[in-house]
């Protein structure tokens, strides 16, 4: 655990660019849950709101804890289902 493995997360985010503000912090834009990857379910790459709410409000709870966390700015749904097995019971339904 620590040390570099040639890849970090599954492939899901999309890097749209880096900003640097005037105090020199380098903030990465990125669209996380955007992907095609072979480590998704089905090969979609696609995010659920479900999961996507959830992350983001674990990310602001250990931001205001004080542990340096990566925030999002927004969540973004859009029309397309997607399938998933939310319970891992075999039972598959649309999501957002």
């Amino acid at each position: 655990f620590g040390s570099w493995a040639g890849q970090l997360g599954d492939g899901r985010a999309h890097l749209l660019g880096v900003y640097t503000n005037r105090y020199g912090e380098r903030w990465e834009l990125q669209l996380k849950g955007s992907g095609k990857t072979p480590y998704s379910r089905n090969g979609d790459g696609r995010a659920v709101l479900r999961s996507s709410v959830r992350e983001f409000l674990c990310s602001e709870a250990m931001h205001y804890l004080g542990i340096p966390t990566s925030r999002a700015a927004s969540i973004i749904v859009s029309s397309d289902d997607v399938w998933r097995d939310q319970f891992y019971n075999g039972n598959i339904k649309k999501e957002r």
